[in-house]
């Protein structure tokens, strides 16, 4: 059996962190290790996984000072010693056959991709594990490197580029890290320059991983970090990248840069952030990039042809 390590990292995740690491250790693959990084945590996160690791040999446990979740991974990638590497988020569980699925999807591909659901956490999971276990796929099969990287901009059931539903072979993320200058989508970047590496993709439709959609998440705090405006970095990152593979797919990554600059736009806006610059930097990405969403809507899912209705709105609005 392939050994994996699985990264947790920790931030004040006292609520949800014995949770998340008894669904870890219910794994039917039983050869990982499990690390988890305390990042400074001011609750009792640290205490919780101390006490767990007395009951489990495989989970080693790492404190450091707050440096946010992409130092985190960071950190925990140069203490991994598994073939594979895989993450979990400290709020969310996965399901008893999830380390079972990726390493077998590893046997035939260099990235595995797992569909997730997304679900308010409950107390009881009973009925959801029993659900999705019980789902059959609507499509599993390898992708070539072109395909893998349009159906990640065009399809959002793919996972999108977070990193915690997919698991990594260790040989090749050597040289690679999450950028800490990124403080979000810092995800898809760190997967474009992984999948860049690769060859061939397999996707999965089977959920295996539950993402709780917690109150505290960055992606719903009730007012607008400023930190995201940092996403726009990473789109021109990735843009290059993007390159690199082909022009179609080049193509497609400035269309989903449209996409994500106008939810920007209408969060900026929504919340009444008053930094002009950041306004007009948005305005004008939108503007450079709709010749290439109009180019290819038609290959993107429903969803995401519609934010060329919102934008003639936001034009028809003066936006």
């Amino acid at each position: 059996m392939k050994f994996v390590s699985i990264i947790v990292p920790i931030y004040n995740a006292e609520k949800y962190l014995e949770v998340c690491v008894r669904s870890i250790l219910s794994q039917s693959h039983k050869n990982f290790e499990l690390i988890l990084v305390n990042d400074g945590s001011q609750d009792n996160s640290l205490e919780i996984c101390q006490r767990l690791q007395k009951e489990d040999e495989r989970i080693k446990v790492f404190t450091k000072e707050n440096g946010g979740a992409s130092n985190a991974r960071n950190y925990g990638m140069e203490k991994a010693t598994g073939e594979y590497v895989t993450f979990v988020d400290s709020d969310d569980i996965v399901l008893p056959n999830h380390l079972e699925t990726l390493v077998k999807t590893m046997q035939f591909a260099d990235l595995g991709i797992v569909n997730f659901k997304r679900k308010r956490k409950k107390d009881d999971y009973s009925a959801l594990v029993k659900k999705y276990l019980q789902k059959k796929a609507k499509f599993e099969g390898l992708l070539e490197k072109e395909e893998f990287f349009k159906k990640l901009f065009a399809y959002p059931y793919l996972g999108g580029g977070v990193v915690w539903n997919k698991m990594f072979r260790r040989d090749l993320l050597d040289g690679i890290r999450f950028n800490e200058k990124f403080k979000y989508h810092e995800d898809i970047n760190f997967v474009f320059l992984y999948a860049l590496k690769c060859q061939t993709f397999y996707y999965i439709d089977k959920v295996t991983y539950i993402y709780i959609l917690n109150p505290t998440s960055v992606t719903l705090q009730k007012h607008f970090s400023m930190n995201r405006l940092t996403g726009m970095e990473v789109m021109t990152e990735n843009n290059e990248i993007a390159k690199k593979v082909s022009p179609s797919v080049y193509s497609y990554s400035r269309a989903w840069e449209f996409l994500v600059n106008i939810e920007l736009l209408f969060d900026l806006k929504y919340f009444k952030v008053k930094d002009e610059k950041a306004l007009d930097k948005v305005r004008k990405n939108l503007k450079e990039a709709y010749p290439y969403f109009k180019k290819n809507k038609k290959n993107f899912n429903l969803l995401r042809r519609m934010g060329g209705i919102a934008y003639k709105l936001m034009k028809i609005l003066r936006f």
